[in-house]
């Protein structure tokens, strides 16, 4: 390279993230905390999922790989989109929800019934240090969620990927992005199966939110309901 010449630096580019949450759950009806605890769809997710995976077949059937989580509700959600676009899933431990440990698989009320402190704890943690008794702290979670993201990212530079998985993953991921902490991961919550789509460079450590929570392939039914 002669002397004053301009550097050119190699540029990855970036992956393009559909991430899918999983249809309405049981236990989202009755109000349960599920983390890793598993729950199948509610009659209504079911309904959810069938138009879901009609939607991400028309609009995203050209993506280059569908991974998620292994849990009950995100599986079911993920075969039901594979049965039409013709992927089999990929499932990742990571991708699945954060795990609340002593109270995982308990309802609400029996949560601020018996752990009140730890509903205290979640809501006022205003850093990582937050950690629910026999799960993850949300330090954990966080490089959990950092890690499995950068995983399949990397592993796709320049692709479109569906990435099925929890409420949870998706919001406290989009904290991050924002530079924000983990902490304020309810600014970012997103409605059972609605997409969310990221251009994320792993490389780098950024991206760009392109959409977030989008439902409106579920508008028909939403508008039946109503």
């Amino acid at each position: 390279m002669t002397a004053g010449a301009p550097r050119y630096h190699r540029t990855v580019p970036e992956t393009l993230l559909l991430f899918v949450r999983h249809a309405e759950t049981v236990d989202n009806v009755a109000e349960r905390l599920s983390g890793w605890t598993d729950s199948g769809l509610s009659p209504r997710g079911e309904a959810q999922v069938a138009l879901l995976a009609e939607h991400v077949n028309r609009a995203h059937g050209h993506a280059a790989a569908l991974y998620a989580s292994p849990l009950v509700r995100t599986r079911r959600t993920a075969e039901a989109i594979g049965a039409l676009t013709g992927h089999e899933p990929t499932y990742d431990p990571d991708l699945r929800e954060m795990h609340f440990g002593v109270v995982d698989g308990l309802l609400l009320h029996e949560v601020r019934a018996r752990h009140a402190h730890l509903l205290v704890g979640d809501e006022e943690a205003d850093d990582d240090a937050f950690g629910w008794p026999g799960g993850e702290t949300r330090a954990q979670f966080v490089a959990r969620v950092r890690r499995v993201v950068d995983r399949i990212a990397a592993a796709h530079p320049g692709e479109h990927v569906a990435v099925v998985t929890h409420g949870g993953v998706i919001s406290t991921f989009l904290a991050l992005l924002h530079d924000e902490p983990a902490a304020a991961w309810r600014r970012w919550l997103v409605g059972n199966a609605s997409l969310t789509e990221v251009a994320w460079d792993p490389a780098a450590g950024r991206g760009r939110l392109l959409r977030r929570g989008d439902d409106a392939h579920l508008a028909d039914m939403t508008a039946d309901e109503a």
